[in-house]
C-alpha cells in the first residue's frame, strides 16, 4: 500500500516539474508596438471635383474623358502606404502626374509629399477643412495633349 502512495507522490511532483517547467519558459521576444499615424490625413478619400486653379481653365471636364473619375477612392493608410480604388483608368490618368499607384506618403510643412515605387518624391501643397480635402498640383498635364495647368483636385472623405 506504501509503494502506490510514493509512486503517486512522484508522478505528482514529475507533473508539478513539467508545468512548471512549461509555463516558466514563455515568449521573451516583446513585439514592438506599430506605430499608430494619427495624421488627419489617415482615411479614405472620394474624388469629387478636378477644378482648374484660379486663373487657370481646364480644356475640357475631366470625366468627359473617365467617367468613373469621380468614384476614384484614395486611401492614405497609417503605414504611410497609398492605395486606389473604383477606377482604375482615373488611376492610370492620375498617375501621370501625381504617383498614387503603389506610392508611399507623408505630410511636412503643410505638403503632401508621395514618393512613387522607385522612391522619386513629388510636394503638394494641401488644405484639409473636416471632411474636405484639396491638394493643388502645379502644371498638370492631366489631359493628354493640352497645355499643363494648375488643378486643385477636391476630395471628400467616406
Amino acid at each position: 500500500m506504501k509503494k502506490a502512495y510514493t509512486l503517486s507522490k512522484t508522478s505528482l511532483l514529475a507533473m508539478l516539474m513539467i508545468l512548471s517547467v512549461v509555463f516558466a519558459c514563455k515568449d521573451d521576444d516583446k513585439d514592438e508596438p506599430t506605430p499608430t499615424n494619427n495624421d488627419p490625413i489617415v482615411a479614405t478619400w472620394q474624388l469629387t471635383a478636378v477644378a482648374a486653379a484660379p486663373g487657370s481653365t481646364l480644356p475640357i471636364d475631366p470625366a468627359a474623358l473617365v467617367q468613373c473619375i469621380y468614384s476614384l477612392k484614395l486611401t492614405f493608410k497609417a503605414d504611410n502606404t497609398v492605395a486606389t480604388a473604383d477606377c482604375p483608368t482615373a488611376v492610370t490618368l492620375i498617375n501621370s502626374v501625381i504617383p498614387i499607384s503603389g506610392a508611399k506618403w507623408e505630410v511636412k510643412d503643410g505638403n503632401l509629399i508621395l514618393k512613387d515605387t522607385s522612391n522619386n518624391s513629388k510636394s503638394f501643397k494641401y488644405t484639409l477643412n473636416g471632411s474636405d480635402l484639396q491638394v493643388s498640383v502645379d502644371d498638370a498635364a492631366v489631359i493628354p495633349g493640352s497645355a499643363a495647368i494648375d488643378v486643385i483636385l477636391k476630395f471628400k472623405k467616406v
